[in-house]
């Protein structure tokens, strides 16, 4: 159920920008508390100790990025949910949100009709169907709850497909090592490229195919240790792009 009084977080770094998403927010949805911060730093200190409803984040800021951020924020604010808001946004992202439900992407300039859905959506008003995998960041604090997953997912249950899409708009240079029961296996980026996987004895895209489909489990980083070899030679988003519409098609006949 939303709160009598949601507080809506945004983190945008233009004044401009940021009156004109007070406006809509506030039209649509008058009994909300908006909080506004221009930076990293500054959403870090105003967000401590607050029950946020919802993020809207903006990816480049002066000090950092808004991605980056929620994935902070998926452990200390774990039942929000977030929209992101980008001035490059890809044709990837439109086909790629439907298997996700956790982070969804709307372009800038704001397309006013389309950012009040997603508003809405996020909130509760509408609600949008999906798969059932529910994923969060390791943490020995942390629960593994059972949640429908839907476009009111929390940042609690980023899925892997969340959690690669966030390491690749991030352009992070990292390696994330997944389990699910006895299931083991790991995602290497660089520059925010995937250039390999490994799931068992699977190696490369079927790799990540195969851990796309895990349904729960933990996840935790680490740094690349070492240029290894390099097994998966298309972009990141043609990858997520095939893998989320085998997950579509494996809803589909369930």
């Amino acid at each position: 159920m939303l709160p009598e009084n949601p507080i809506i977080f945004l983190l945008e770094d233009c004044p401009n920008a940021a009156f004109v998403i007070e406006r809509m927010v506030l039209k649509e949805v008058p009994s909300a508390r908006l909080l506004w911060a221009q930076s990293l730093q500054e959403a870090r200190m105003r967000a401590e100790g607050l029950e946020i409803e919802l993020f809207l984040t903006d990816i480049n800021l002066p000090d950092g990025n808004g991605l980056d951020f929620l994935w902070e924020m998926s452990a200390t604010h774990p039942l929000a949910r977030a929209i992101v808001m980008t001035a490059t946004p890809l044709p990837e992202h439109e086909a790629t949100t439907a298997a996700l439900g956790v982070v969804h992407y709307v372009g800038k300039p704001l397309n006013v009709p389309l950012f009040v859905t997603s508003l809405l959506q996020a909130l509760g008003t509408e609600l949008v169907s999906g798969g059932s995998d529910t994923w969060r960041a390791y943490s020995g604090s942390a629960n593994l709850g059972s949640s429908e997953k839907n476009f009111r997912a929390t940042l609690a249950n980023l899925s892997v497909v969340d959690i690669i899409q966030l390491k690749c708009l991030t352009g992070a240079t990292t390696v994330i090592e997944l389990r699910s029961g006895a299931l083991l296996g790991n995602i290497t980026f660089d520059n925010g490229e995937i250039v390999d996987a490994v799931a068992g004895t699977v190696r490369g895209v079927e790799a990540v195919f195969e851990v796309v489909k895990w349904q729960n489990g933990e996840m935790s980083e680490r740094p690349v240790a070492e240029s290894g070899e390099r097994t998966i030679h298309v972009s990141w988003h043609a990858l997520l792009l095939e893998a989320s519409q085998g997950l579509d098609e494996r809803a589909a006949v369930a």
